[in-house]
């Protein structure tokens, strides 16, 4: 006799719609490649990096094909190779990690969707447990992936931004200091065209807290100062240390390089910065005497203490930042021109000032009084206390007297007399 024949067993649904779902394998990645690229701004990509997301793409749907065929372990699945290489890419291009993750949410959303319609089409006897048991499966290898993919690029987002550091201030300090350095190189390594005309700008931080994010506040800075001054092409940004950056811009020579109107906009920004500004000027050579000429603008920014301006200008200081590194010269004029009126006291510096301000406009009593805010009757006392109480002569020595005021606005005590009790 012949034992009862075996039948064979029912096909597992999940595994004939993931059959049926690699039978159309090329259509599903071409179609999630269109969608991705077209949902996710920060993913149009040149040529090398669209391919790149197109293989990270097909090789992902792939080996998730092979786990849910084979019923393999979702968590004891890597990363496919190509889906690592673009995440490292996406990281030196300073695109988004949210982007990347956002691309894995949309791809998991469409395949849910072909899934689910496979699932109908194969009038499987439980489409809904098939379903469950693939959804399952699928945000198991989903989260598994993603996980792997945000280290992979937060590490090299790291390594990138340390090495890429490393390599702008080493060809920046070629700019600067080799006479030999060849240009094109340098354009190359940092991105950064030296053909046009350069401003260049030092920013520091001012009045901040621990919490402060001096990457962030700088980089906010930076996208400001382009917008104000309409600079052509991204920054060039490299740190100088925590607290500190240089900045160059690309800008037209004509364009005004306003110092009141880029402190306005700090100040709605509410960015804790100071900034010095340097000239415009072409080409390598401007480059590096714009770099000179804001790094002066700072060392006298800082010489001049609390008082200074959010904002400085090299083209307003430049006599008196030319000197910054003559403070015992300076001194010596300043007493030789003012006399008793340099000794560091208040009261003498509200004379100064007054006086500063009244030679600046001119002479001008009505403008000088709404520029200190006080009435017009306080700047003829003071001015006349200063003319008449220290002998100054505001006709023979006008130059030497403005001049001689500025040196004081700006280096203060650095170059004051100190009072005798």
């Amino acid at each position: 006799m012949n034992g009862p024949v075996e039948r064979p067993a029912a096909p597992d649904p999940v595994v004939l719609v993931a059959q049926a779902m690699q039978e159309r394998r090329d259509e599903v990645i071409a179609k999630l490649v269109a969608t991705t690229e077209a949902e996710i701004a920060q993913l149009e990509h040149d040529e090398p990096l669209h391919g790149l997301l197109r293989a990270s793409i097909t090789e992902n749907i792939v080996t998730a094909l092979h786990v849910i065929i084979n019923r393999i372990d979702p968590e004891t699945v890597d990363a496919p190779a190509s889906a690592v290489s673009y995440a490292r890419r996406l990281a030196q291009r300073d695109v988004p990690l949210s982007a990347l993750l956002r691309a894995y949410r949309i791809g998991h959303a469409q395949s849910l969707d072909l899934v689910l319609g496979e699932a109908v089409r194969l009038g499987l006897p439980d489409p809904t447990g098939t379903v469950i048991t693939l959804v399952t499966l699928s945000s198991a290898y989903v989260d598994r992936v993603s996980d792997q993919i945000g280290r992979v690029y937060e590490e090299e987002r790291e390594r990138w931004v340390g090495t890429r550091g490393m390599l702008r201030q080493y060809w920046i300090n070629q700019l600067l200091d080799n006479p030999h350095v060849d240009p094109r190189q340098a354009e190359a390594a940092l991105d950064h065209r030296l053909s046009g005309n350069h401003l260049a700008v030092e920013g520091w931080l001012h009045g901040t807290t621990a919490t402060t994010d001096p990457t962030a506040v700088f980089n906010r800075l930076a996208s400001l100062l382009s917008t104000v001054l309409r600079a052509h092409g991204r920054p060039l940004l490299v740190h100088t240390d925590e607290a500190g950056v240089r900045i160059w811009l690309a800008v037209r020579p004509d364009r005004p390089v306003d110092p009141d109107t880029v402190a306005a906009e700090l100040a709605a920004a509410e960015l804790p910065v100071r900034v010095a500004l340097g000239i415009v000027r072409p080409g390598l050579d401007g480059f590096r005497r714009s770099t000179r000429a804001a790094a002066r603008a700072k060392a006298l920014a800082l010489s001049a203490g609390a008082g200074t301006p959010a904002v400085v200008a090299f083209t307003r200081v430049a006599p008196v930042a030319l000197l910054v590194e003559e403070p015992r010269e300076l001194a010596d004029f300043v007493f030789d021109t003012l006399g008793e009126l340099a000794v560091d006291d208040r009261r003498r510096e509200l004379l100064r000032e007054t006086l500063r301000v009244f030679l600046a406009t001119n002479r001008s009593y009505a403008a000088t009084a709404e520029q200190l805010m006080v009435h017009r009757n306080t700047v003829h006392y003071r001015v006349q206390r200063a003319v008449d109480h220290y002998h100054l002569d505001l006709d023979a020595d006008a130059f030497d007297l403005h001049f001689a005021l500025n040196v004081c606005r700006w280096h203060g005590a650095k170059v004051l007399r100190a009072k005798h009790s």
